[in-house]
């Protein structure tokens, strides 16, 4: 659809006057070009301005498409890939550089304010080296992560993933023993500081609303999650934990971006969860704030919306959902956000922004989802 089409389209929904028209396609062009037409999940030759006015076409009112359309233009958070960007190169400087630092201190019995002293020592060293960094997903972006602090940190510190495989976790071993052994050359053998283990490991991951695939209970006294599965995979003398120190061992779980429902639930789960050869943390880059969420009375105009069975799809809500323990009406674990990221739409958004091309209801970022439904 030709962008002057969708425009025209748009005016006739809105039931717009000429002026009007003026007005708001030149903001929503704004929009687009800043950052919304990059959206990565958009079919071939569709793109914000015909989104929207599909989106908004599927509305029965005036009233109700003024509705969403104000909700749009006041409380959408589109998420782009340079912003994103910016946090992944903010992770090491602002999270891991001063838990090292601080570490170090501790061990020189110095103020952690003597930076540069610090930075320039070898137990610094030896703790920066002796850190390890893996993805929990695709979003992690550890290849951008290793680019921005390339150098500090190098590719024998860094994969993207936390199922390393046997090869991988050997290669990783044998490059530490080498750079240990080079910054080690004059340490007493038997040294702790002096053995080719790891002790700092940072867990990276994009994003997360309410945290319950990062962590959450079973029920019988047990764990799931991705957090849980890497916690296991470190205390495992036959496999990755082989690499980790027997104690003292830091796991931190860097979040570029996270809603307060997600830090609410994880903080407290870390602790009660707890890792056998150290301790673990949650650290946020950038935490959405307690008003993004939509909440009643103040967003019930759109919340109204979001309660017509008219825009609501029943087949949505599968297992995925119910380990949510809410529909998906209101996004996964009930987080109603309006927040989308620019490869994809988390399902704690909107039903409403994200449903997708095989829903009765057309979504405005429409989400491809992880999990593939056949039959």
């Amino acid at each position: 659809m030709r962008r002057d089409l969708a425009e025209r389209l748009l005016a006739n929904i809105m039931n717009w006057t000429d002026s009007e028209k003026a007005a708001e396609c030149a903001s929503l062009e704004s929009f687009a070009n800043y950052k919304y037409d990059e959206y990565q999940q958009y079919a071939p030759g569709l793109r914000f301005l015909e989104s929207l006015a599909l989106w908004l076409r599927q509305f029965k009112t005036n009233s109700d498409r003024q509705t969403a359309y104000e909700f749009v233009r006041k409380r959408l958070i589109f998420i782009s890939e340079a912003e994103m960007g910016h946090l992944v190169e903010l992770a090491f400087p602002t999270i891991v550089r001063p838990h090292l630092i601080e570490r170090t201190a501790n061990e020189l019995g110095i103020t952690a304010f003597r930076v540069r002293s610090i930075t320039g020592s070898l137990p610094y060293e030896q703790h920066l080296r002796r850190t390890l960094v893996l993805g929990l997903s695709d979003g992690a972006r550890t290849d951008r992560f290793r680019r921005a602090n390339w150098r500090e940190i190098s590719n024998e510190q860094i994969w993207h993933a936390y199922d390393i495989s046997t090869d991988k976790a050997l290669n990783l071993k044998a490059e530490l023993e080498k750079d240990i052994a080079k910054l080690n050359a004059n340490v007493v053998e038997g040294d702790a500081k002096a053995r080719p283990l790891f002790q700092t490991v940072v867990l990276l991951d994009d994003f997360s609303a309410s945290g319950t695939s990062f962590l959450r209970e079973d029920g019988n006294g047990g764990w799931k999650g991705k957090i849980d599965k890497i916690l296991n995979r470190l205390d495992d003398e036959g496999g990755l934990g082989a690499l980790m120190c027997p104690t003292g061992v830091k796991v931190i779980v860097v979040l570029y971006v996270a809603a307060p429902q997600a830090i609410a639930h994880l903080t407290p789960l870390l602790v009660k969860r707890g890792f056998k050869r150290g301790d673990i943390e949650l650290r946020v880059v950038h935490s959405l704030g307690d008003r993004q969420k939509l909440t009643s009375p103040g967003d019930d105009d759109i919340l109204d919306l979001v309660r017509d069975d008219a825009y609501w799809d029943e087949s949505v809500d599968d297992e995925h959902a119910k380990v949510g323990g809410s529909s998906f009406r209101y996004g996964y674990a009930d987080c109603a956000l309006p927040v989308i990221l620019s490869h994809n739409t988390p399902n704690n958004s909107l039903f409403l922004l994200w449903a997708g091309e095989a829903s009765n209801v057309h979504g405005l970022f429409p989400r491809v989802s992880r999990h593939r439904t056949f039959g």
